[in-house]
């Protein structure tokens, strides 16, 4: 084993990111997955419901959340969440768009955003070199 080996294996890898995808959408949580996986780890709900019972239980370092959900608006979802003192940060990531007082870090409209520009927003909404894949 030489010095790389040796200092690689005993450096533990930080977690990867986890993403909130929140969308009832199936192909749109397909690409969103395939895009962002490995380096991301993206766990998806598709309603208003699932997404507070995984709020409630997990820190997720991103959310992505579609204002088009079956039970209800997703932007009062991420409403209801800051009023709680839920600061993560969150894309709303939507083919309707947002209210002028949203309180979303960003709006990105789907399904006209290109791979690249999703990429870059969700690395830049975390903080991570943009650079990492793609």
């Amino acid at each position: 084993m030489d010095m790389t080996d040796a200092l690689a294996a005993s450096t533990p890898l930080a977690p990867a990111p986890h993403v909130l995808h929140v969308d009832a959408d199936d192909t749109t949580a397909l690409i969103l997955a395939t895009l962002l996986v490995p380096e991301i780890r993206v766990s998806r709900v598709d309603s208003m419901l699932a997404a507070a019972a995984r709020l409630d239980n997990e820190a997720f370092d991103l959310m992505i959340v579609d204002s088009d959900l079956p039970d209800g608006d997703g932007q009062e979802l991420v409403d209801s969440f800051r009023a709680r003192g839920c600061d993560t940060p969150v894309l709303l990531y939507s083919a309707r768009q947002p209210s002028l007082h949203h309180q979303a870090h960003a709006y990105l409209p789907k399904p006209w955003t290109s791979p690249r520009q999703l990429w870059q927003s969700v690395c830049r909404l975390m903080d991570l070199d943009v650079h990492v894949q793609r």
